[in-house]
């Protein structure tokens, strides 16, 4: 009886101080809404397993090479098949590699879907089975026995209405009929967007390769087999290849990692720090609340005394005040439920494309529960602060010194606001860190103009264009010749792989050093261009010559290379004349390097710039001739470039209507999706750290403004003797100011340990910036000085014969 008493008392004690209780409320559905949506978002990508029975025993199995410093790379097919005839620690491995899919149709433009190409290991390693019909078997993972495909739930419900008929009829995909033999249950989309899945099907030679690596492997452990059992066992295995194959496989290691890590491995670092940030928010939070709180009750002292004068024991008055506490948090939360709903598909809808998982983020049962205790923990520690406080004062004094609180009281109010400062202080320094090294990256040297300039992508047919030369180069030259020609185009090009985009790599040796062997070679960044590809792109050419129309196959093979090429293997020296040669053949076919260009970003801006090589499309269009490498034509504009981009798709489409043209979009838009990731984490971490800031300044200005009140008769006893106003203004300013001062000191020292934490974020940027530091420090005392300012004015102004009769 006595807690729904307490509950109604405590109901009406809230309804009286509208601007107590709306204040705390704010304060705690910030923390409390922020740190819930962030946790989901935490809980969705990184938490829950993956959506595979027993996910945990998944692995990805990647070669690596130390000396081309490859810590992970995709695996050769000779070395996969070797590894699943001789490991003991695998129930199941699988291959795939990503692919695509062009749906032809007589009645509408050729339709492109996402997919892969893998084996029946596949399937059988993630243990998922279709919703209709079967997955392949290994006679179907054979050449020429491989027309069938598998099609996603969802290709199957939007682009043929969920028909069960469709099973067993055949679709013309590319120029090859291929029968749908299953559909796969809703949500099933691995690897990430996949809508169908076709036979790997290599070829005997091809299954023997070991200098082709394109095949991601994942496994399966057996039952009571560890990680590092596995690992142990497989990096004998890796001897045992490099032995056998030294020319490929000597300095080639096998990785194993778990399927989960390696989904989320490059995010984790940005979520772990902005969900150490919106705990400490939460933590501000908390301490604004308990600054009020502790001033309410301190204003509550007389009335609690007279309650336990009265015969009540503190027993009684401290649950009083716990379930006063506990009834904000509990109207904080509801609100903050309401806030990290909001919140959360704010982030949901702001998360790049290319954040792991983010679809299978949602508000559940975990993030809800998790606001629930962080509610009731708040609540709590809140009321039990406060009764502690309470407890501790004698009911004599309260009463003979009426409503006044002391100076131990505003002590501890001081050190909750120090607290908040400091935290403050660190989210500040965080933030100010992302903001420099965001600068940074927005500030590298490109190697190219990415302003209108207008990259649309098609995938050439393998049954039609594969190892035919001439006709890829003909549908290369109809392709410019239409494009060229629309209004608004001031050139085109074409490109195996741009930057930000592709990464095509290949082993490449020079003349000078004819006899090193593939597993020594040097890797480029390998792309075919069409002479008109540097203009287009905006590249400087440095040296040299650029391509020309007469770079033909009639014509001698040439290349034209990166500086960093030059300045790493050709130092001091003259590169133009040198010759080497990408993809190692018998007999050897050196290219004369005839030009030198900008380096570019093309692995990402805030990574290194990579070795690169350019050869001309018009002279060998793949650089392995039993593929026909994807096309990107890039066509600089005049204008909007989005403003020519459908009289451009139908110029490609009258070249050759069988290929699907799709990512048709803006550089500049490329280039922004690359830092999508970067540009959130500044945002959210900003926004925590203005957030923090703001509460900080708050408590500064309550506990002044609760300060001058209680020195209202010594401020007018002082101004009736004779003390200045301006005596009166410093006083008030050098409290809060010194607040500030100790909260930015310790809050200095916290970042400079935690933001070292934050190093894999920061580029070109130390954690200890100096820049960074004297901004926050600046910040911070500002704020400060404006928390400060309004309490030392009202203080001025009290009238010392008004100041005389206060109590």
């Amino acid at each position: 009886m006595n807690f729904y008493q307490d509950l109604r008392f405590g109901f009406r004690v809230l309804r009286k101080s509208p601007a107590f209780t709306v204040s705390a409320v704010c304060a705690l559905a910030l923390g409390i809404g922020a740190n819930s949506a962030v946790f989901s978002l935490v809980n969705g990508v990184l938490l829950r397993p993956l959506p595979f029975p027993e996910s945990e025993r998944l692995m990805n199995v990647w070669e690596s090479d130390v000396k081309q410093k490859l810590p992970r790379e995709v695996v050769a097919s000779g070395n996969y098949e070797d590894w699943r005839v001789q490991n003991n620690v695998f129930a199941s491995m699988g291959a795939w590699r990503r692919d695509f899919f062009n749906l032809l149709s007589t009645e509408t433009e050729p339709e492109r879907f996402a997919g892969a190409s893998c084996d029946p290991g596949f399937f059988t390693t993630l243990q998922v089975h279709p919703l209709l019909g079967r997955t392949f078997d290994e006679s179907e993972n054979e050449p020429g026995h491989d027309g069938v495909i598998i099609l996603s739930y969802a290709l199957w419900l939007q682009r043929f209405g969920g028909d069960k008929q469709l099973l067993g009829k055949s679709l013309r995909f590319q120029d090859q009929l291929r029968t749908v033999i299953g559909v796969m249950p809703k949500g099933f989309e691995y690897p990430a967007k996949a809508t169908a899945w076709a036979p790997l099907a290599l070829s005997g030679e091809n299954k023997q390769r070991r200098d082709l690596h394109q095949l991601r492997i994942i496994a399966r452990l057996k039952n009571g087999v560890s990680l590092d059992r596995a690992r142990a066992e497989m990096a004998t295995i890796a001897n045992r290849l490099a032995d056998e194959y030294p020319a490929l496989d000597r300095d080639s290691g096998i990785v194993v990692n778990s399927m989960l890590d390696d989904t989320v491995g490059a995010i984790r670092p940005a979520l772990l720090v902005l969900s150490g940030a919106v705990a400490l928010v939460l933590l501000i939070a908390c301490a604004n609340v308990a600054g009020l709180l502790l001033a309410k009750v301190s204003a509550r002292k007389r009335e609690m005394a007279i309650r336990k004068s009265l015969g009540a024991g503190w027993s009684r008055v401290v649950t009083q005040i716990v379930t006063e506490s506990i009834l904000l948090s509990s109207l904080g939360g509801l609100v903050g439920i309401l806030w990290s709903y909001a919140a959360f598909r704010f982030l949901v809808a702001r998360a790049p494309a290319q954040l792991p998982r983010v679809d299978q983020v949602n508000l559940d049962w975990r993030p809800i529960c998790f606001t629930i205790a962080v509610t009731v923990l708040a609540g709590i520690i809140l009321g039990l602060t406060t009764a502690w406080q309470t407890a501790r004062t004698d009911t004599g004094s309260v009463l003979k010194e009426g409503s006044r609180g002391s100076s131990g009281e505003n002590a501890h109010r001081g050190i909750l606001v120090a607290g908040q400062i400091a935290i403050a202080t660190i989210l500040l320094a965080g933030a100010g860190l992302l903001v420099r090294s965001f600068q940074q990256i927005l500030g590298v040297d490109l190697g190219f103009s990415p302003e209108h300039l207008l990259t649309l992508r098609l995938v050439p047919e393998q049954s039609k264009y594969r190892g035919k030369n001439d006709l890829q180069i003909n549908l290369a030259r109809r392709i410019l010749e239409q494009a060229s020609v629309v209004p608004g185009v001031k050139s085109a090009a074409i490109s195996t792989d741009i930057p930000l985009l592709d990464d095509s790599v290949y082993i490449m040796r020079f003349a000078d050093h004819p006899n090193i062997s593939p597993a020594e070679a040097p890797l480029a960044h390998t792309a075919a261009v069409t002479p008109d590809f540097f203009a287009a792109m905006g590249m400087r050419l440095i040296k040299g010559r650029t391509f020309t129309p007469n770079d033909t196959a009639s014509s001698p093979p040439v290349a034209i290379v990166s500086q960093k090429l030059v300045d790493r293997y050709f130092a001091g020296r003259d590169p133009i004349g040198k010759q080497l040669e990408v993809v190692f053949r018998s007999p050897p076919e050196w290219r004369q390097i005839v030009g030198v260009v900008m380096d570019t970003r093309s692995q990402g801006l805030d990574q290194d710039t990579p070795v690169q090589v350019y050869t001309p499309y018009l002279q060998r269009p793949a650089m392995v001739r039993a593929f026909a490498p994807p096309l990107t034509v890039l066509v600089r504009t005049a204008g909007d470039p989005l403003a020519v981009s459908e009289p451009v798709k139908q110029a490609i489409l009258a070249a050759d209507r069988s290929q699907p043209v799709y990512a048709i979009q803006p550089m500049t838009d490329v280039i922004s999706q690359s830092v999508a990731q970067r540009r959130l984490s500044l945002f959210l971490l900003a926004f925590f750290a203005v957030s923090a800031l703001f509460l900080a300044a708050v408590g500064l200005y309550g506990i002044l403004s609760y300060t001058v009140t209680q020195r209202t008769r010594e401020i007018g006893i002082r101004m009736a003797i004779g003390a200045p106003r301006s005596r009166v203004l410093w006083s008030v300013l050098s409290n809060g100011m010194k607040l500030v001062l100790i909260g930015l000191a310790i809050g200095f020292v916290g970042a400079l340990l935690l933001t070292r934490l934050m190093t894999s974020l920061l580029f070109h940027v130390h954690s200890y910036d100096v820049l960074t530091f004297a901004a926050v420090a600046a910040s911070i005392i500002l704020v400060g000085v404006l928390a400060s300012a309004a309490p030392a004015l009202t203080a001025t102004r009290i009238e010392p014969v008004v100041a005389l009769r206060y109590d």
